[in-house]
């Protein structure tokens, strides 16, 4: 995975490609293209049909585990972060031990690694979760913020899914769940629908319309997340809605008015007249 500066470049390109081959598309009206493109803009099939588009909400920000309390060596970070309006949201996993005895540890390890091994200018996730839904500050923002954006609503580029770095936001569940069997926890997943809901909320993107919420699989030829934690991710997708829509309340109950129209006549203005005539 590139450190996102020359993503952009990766980025730039892809998107110059895109427009041709769109064009391509809307003239020819058929197109081969990748499998992980294909998966990422076709709807899940295990989507169901929600009533209208979502209204942007107030987010509902959850607890975050910065920087400082999991002991990030901030002399290790170079380079001022990149921002970009936030579109979606990529589900990996760090292919670590699934009951990590320390994940503050394993957040200090994956930094180093990412920086001194990889060459980046810092952890290449946005944030990341644990087997218990504790959620980690992930790549920093600057300012002393915690939420991975800018103050303005743009989100920080991490380096985290090759090319599609710019505008997502990068969330990693510790563990390996490349076995079917292996799943991550409820309350890792809870975690996720929460930074989900948190990030596409509020911008008023559905979960679960096509490419918002998907897997590192969908953009890159990887098997990331794993099959144990990819076959939840429709799961996820509504879970997400759901907390962004919240309970739905029943329309309210209109009062049925007798003896104006269409029934027996008003009992006293309504027989006067009757007995009148």
């Amino acid at each position: 995975m590139p450190e996102h500066l020359s993503d952009e470049t990766i980025t730039r390109r892809r998107l110059q490609r895109r427009q041709l081959l769109w064009q391509g598309v809307m003239g020819a009206g058929a197109l081969a293209v990748g499998p992980g493109l294909l998966r990422s803009l076709a709807p899940s099939p295990s989507s169901t049909t929600h009533p209208g588009p979502l209204v942007p909400i107030v987010a509902v920000v959850p607890s975050i585990v910065t920087r400082a309390q999991w002991g990030a060596d901030e002399s290790l970070r170079r380079d001022a972060p990149d921002f970009a309006p936030i579109r979606r949201v990529i589900v990996h996993h760090t292919v670590t031990a699934n009951q990590e005895p320390d994940p503050a540890a394993r957040m200090r390890a994956m930094y180093a690694f990412h920086v001194r091994g990889n060459g980046w200018s810092d952890i290449g996730y946005n944030f990341v979760v644990d087997g218990s839904g504790r959620i980690y500050e992930g790549r920093a923002a600057g300012g002393g913020r915690s939420d991975g954006e800018d103050g303005s609503g743009l989100g920080v580029i991490g380096a985290h899914a090759s090319g599609h770095n710019t505008g997502s936001v990068g969330v990693a569940i510790l563990g390996t769940y490349t076995d079917d069997r292996a799943t991550p926890s409820d309350a890792a997943l809870d975690a996720v629908t929460a930074i989900a809901a948190w990030k596409l909320g509020p911008r008023g993107i559905d979960p679960v319309a096509a490419g918002s919420l998907i897997g590192h699989r969908d953009v890159v030829a990887t098997g990331c997340p794993g099959n144990g934690c990819h076959r939840r991710l429709p799961e996820l997708r509504e879970r997400t809605r759901a907390r962004i829509a919240g309970p739905v309340s029943p329309p309210p109950r209109r009062r049925r008015r007798r003896g104006r129209a269409g029934g027996e006549p008003a009992r006293h203005g309504g027989r006067a007249a009757l007995t009148k005539r």
